[in-house]
């Protein structure tokens, strides 16, 4: 566990010293307040990493910590706590910079799962602000969804070893950024990354740019090149859609993976010493079946695979992905986004990913009025329709309120149960339709006995 310092700001004393024994013993420093003016004047900048703040409170409340933090330092990172049904004000702390928020009783599990995102952000900002060190850079992985974080274990792990990697995912999903992500946390992060798009460059080059060539071993080699194995020689060499390789130099590469060994063109065998991570958006086992792909390479390939899920299958992380974005871009620049712009990110499909995401903040950013980002900020195609919003009534519902009254938790039992039904009881779809993070309703899942297939 990293030593993070953080600072707890709560007003019952109980839970306070619970919550404190529990994050040391996790491994946290913890310094523990009861008033939210007490944490303002406890907090530095330099010393907390993450600040949990209670949202109601008897002299200001979180959202007034919230915006006082985020004014005097903007890379502050606050993790909002809310009573049940404050869903609605812990969203609107995230609008306004929150990371995340915790509704109680506080299931700690939880707590810290999305403490260590939320130290990982801390770290990540700082590290991009300081621009001056020539050590390579850790890549994060930005997220906050069960899905993201057991592919981080996964990554944890498999960095550990010398196993090849085959990474699957949509374009735009962060392939690379899992590569890298490897890289730096093996034994091998001193020596060369070295990243190939093998769809970049034509067939008949790939050869001699994978492996090498001498000098006059074709028309237009007026000098030897050692090629990308060589400059990734005690490393890791980066094979992107490595699905897009020409049949007969898959063999090439098969032998590299069983020998460790290279024949550059119109050279000698050469022996090397290379990690290969690989990474695809195909389905090769299609390819296999199809006869494109070699299928003993693939199992080469496929000691450990990685699928990353695309950005519309893990709603939860857009909110995390996109505040991390307005830090990255936003040159210091206290930016918060509106709740409708939430809203709008949350319900389009993202059929660019991580990457389309990052390319509509760092527009917005560009092109913003003002500090908060609203409707108009948003790029045309990632609009709300028009027509999109629900028929309501007088009341401002889409239903007419009943004479004799109702049942609000039956009615929000009632609407989860729906919801997963019209989805096929698929809970990331479910989430996205009812606008919440993941962990929210799942969360309301086991509060209610909600069985699912």
């Amino acid at each position: 566990m990293s030593q993070a310092t953080l600072l707890l700001i709560e007003d019952d004393d109980s839970l306070r010293e619970v919550m404190a024994f529990n994050l040391e013993d996790a491994g946290y420093r913890v310094d523990a307040v009861s008033r939210g003016r007490l944490g303002l004047a406890k907090y530095d900048a330099a010393v907390h990493d993450v600040v949990i703040t209670d949202i109601r409170m008897p002299d200001i409340d979180g959202l007034a910590v919230l915006e006082t933090l985020r004014g005097r330092d903007p890379r502050s990172v606050v993790v909002i706590m809310t009573a049940f049904g404050g869903a609605d004000r812990a969203l609107e702390a995230m609008r306004r910079g929150a990371f995340h928020y915790v509704e109680k009783p506080v299931n700690m599990a939880t707590l810290l799962t999305i403490l260590e995102k939320a130290v990982e952000l801390r770290h990540a900002t700082t590290r991009l602000e300081r621009q001056a060190s020539q050590a390579p850079q850790r890549h994060e992985l930005i997220a906050s969804s069960q899905r993201m974080s057991q592919l981080m274990r996964t990554v944890d792990k498999v960095a550990q070893t010398d196993a090849t990697v085959l990474i699957r995912g949509e374009s735009g999903t962060g392939k690379e950024l899992v590569a890298r992500a490897i890289h730096e946390r093996s034994e091998r992060a001193a020596k060369p990354f070295v990243a190939l798009s093998c769809a970049a460059i034509p067939g008949d080059l790939l050869e001699s740019t994978l492996f090498g060539h001498e000098r006059g071993a074709f028309t237009g080699a007026v000098k030897s090149s050692q090629g990308k194995f060589v400059a990734a020689n005690g490393g890791t060499l980066f094979l992107d859609e490595v699905g897009e390789m020409p049949l007969e130099l898959q063999a090439k590469l098969l032998r590299a993976l069983q020998e460790g060994e290279i024949e550059p063109v119109g050279g000698d065998p050469v022996e090397v010493d290379v990690r290969i991570l690989a990474a695809t958006h195909r389905d090769l086992d299609a390819e296999v079946q199809a006869g494109r792909f070699r299928e003993d390479l693939f199992w080469r390939l496929n000691v450990v695979p990685i699928q990353l899920p695309p950005l519309r299958e893990r709603p939860e992380d857009i909110p995390v992905l996109v505040r991390f974005f307005l830090r990255k871009h936003g040159r210091g620049a206290a930016i918060s986004v509106s709740r409708e712009v939430d809203e709008a990110l949350l319900s389009y499909d993202w059929p660019g990913n991580v990457r389309e995401l990052e390319n509509v903040v760092q527009r917005m950013i560009a092109l913003r009025e003002g500090d908060q980002l609203g409707l108009p900020d948003l790029p045309e195609p990632h609009r709300p329709s028009v027509n999109s919003a629900p028929h309501s009534t007088s009341s401002g519902l889409p239903f007419e309120l009943p004479e004799e009254g109702l049942d609000l938790r039956d009615l929000e039992r009632r609407v989860i149960v729906a919801t997963l039904e019209k989805h096929h009881g698929n809970q990331s779809a479910a989430a996205r339709y009812l606008k919440i993070p993941r962990h929210v309703l799942m969360y309301r899942l086991e509060k209610y006995g909600i069985q699912t297939q």
